[in-house]
């Protein structure tokens, strides 16, 4: 009988497990990094939120922020746009947070210092920054 139920445990896990084709590409960076990601055409607005990030880049390194883009017709560009529901002809910027949920999403791009003042007033980053502050 014990055996059977450890069997059926086993089993009960292994089914409940999701097929590595499930994961969602954002999946690597939970509880690691907040991320900004850029979905649509390659156009003037990606291109201007690239710039902002690459100017930025030591602020964003400092709230652990990695840019993301998916502004081509690419398997991964695809996924990436599959997993936020992205148009592929509208560009829109997605701000994710560690916990793997969306924070703030907008058809315009956002400046470093609203991002920042949104990532700032996060629990986790304030969390963060108490933890900096008394080391």
């Amino acid at each position: 009988m014990r055996r059977h139920l450890l069997t059926t445990a086993i089993l009960a896990g292994l089914i409940a497990m999701p097929h590595p084709s499930d994961a969602s590409p954002l999946d690597r960076y939970k509880w690691k990094n907040r991320l900004l990601v850029v979905t649509g055409p390659d156009g003037a607005a990606a291109q201007q939120q690239r710039r902002v990030y690459d100017a930025a880049k030591a602020g964003m390194s400092e709230r652990a922020i990695v840019l993301l883009e998916a502004v081509d017709d690419s398997a991964a560009s695809r996924e990436l746009r599959a997993a936020l529901g992205s148009d592929v002809s509208r560009f829109k910027v997605t701000l994710i947070g560690k916990d793997g949920h969306t924070v703030f999403a907008s058809d315009t791009p956002i400046s470093a210092d609203a991002l920042f003042k949104r990532v700032d007033a996060m629990p986790m980053r304030q969390d963060e920054m108490r933890r900096n502050r008394s080391r």
